[in-house]
């Protein structure tokens, strides 16, 4: 009888417990609109009092909020941002409010521009990189259409620069839309291919060797060490139009241009 009374009672007790449990879980957009609206506005867009701050205005969330990464928001609102309206909040918020904090800025949707991603990259980025973003212009910047970065890490070097290059940080001169745009403009920059004249460029300077691209073999160093589909894009370009294969496949192949071996590689990399 003792044993069904314990029972009972913990069975009871059990969903005070978890209502407890539920109660103790910060409330990331109460403390949102209590620390943060007051500059970057509820909806994270920024409130008027934020767009008139002085060196420079409150941040746009939602344009954030899916590309820059969890750390670095931990990171600005622990510590603020030197120099700015953005003072540090680890006085006043645990660090639980913190995680709920950016739990409900990553609630907040942006759909990119690219449009204007294009207008403000020839704009501010097209002096070291080209207009078409494939850089020769003597600046040592980086052809973005080889380029690996993923969208965090577009936005990540537009925001902070890249050590050791001419690359300077944009957080300053770009909005947070015009560094989503542009970054989503970059990443678009990979994939303009036309592999219906990849396809015929196979046929001219290729297929009379290799019969289709999954008959390609690597040979030399390269064979021992990675595959085909694990070659870098400049690696496949530098094959294209170097290897030992262009005495066979005729000095047409060393004149590509750019465009072109790009839409080869892509025909190359679809089979």
């Amino acid at each position: 009888m003792f044993k069904k009374v314990l029972v009972t009672a913990a069975l009871l007790a059990l969903p005070l417990s978890v209502a407890h449990a539920s109660d103790d879980v910060p409330d990331g957009k109460k403390i949102y609109q209590n620390n943060c609206a007051s500059c970057h506005g509820m909806d994270g867009t920024v409130s008027k009092f934020g767009k008139d701050l002085k060196p420079f205005a409150a941040r746009n969330h939602p344009a954030m909020s899916q590309v820059v990464s969890r750390d670095e928001m931990r990171r600005i609102i622990t510590y603020g941002v030197r120099g700015t309206g953005m003072r540090a909040k680890k006085y006043d918020l645990e660090p639980l409010e913190i995680e709920a904090v950016i739990d409900y800025i990553k609630t907040f949707d942006y759909k990119p521009n690219l449009a204007n991603g294009k207008k403000r990259f020839e704009q501010v980025c097209s002096s070291c990189h080209a207009m078409n973003g494939r850089g020769g212009t003597g600046l040592g910047a980086a052809n973005l259409v080889y380029s690996k970065l993923n969208l965090k890490e577009i936005v990540h070097t537009l925001r902070h620069g890249r050590s050791g290059t001419l690359m300077t940080a944009n957080e300053h001169q770009l909005s947070n839309p015009d560094i989503n745009d542009v970054a989503h403009y970059v990443l678009s920059l990979r994939y303009q291919a036309n592999l219906g004249n990849g396809k015929k460029l196979y046929a001219k300077h290729c297929q009379s060797c290799h019969s289709s691209p999954s008959k390609i073999k690597l040979i030399g160093n390269a064979a021992r060490q990675t595959k085909l589909a694990d070659l870098s894009d400049q690696l496949l370009d530098l094959r294209i139009r170097h290897g030992r294969h262009v005495k066979r496949a005729g000095k047409d192949v060393e004149k590509l241009s750019s465009d072109e071996v790009r839409d080869l590689m892509a025909y190359i990399r679809k089979q």
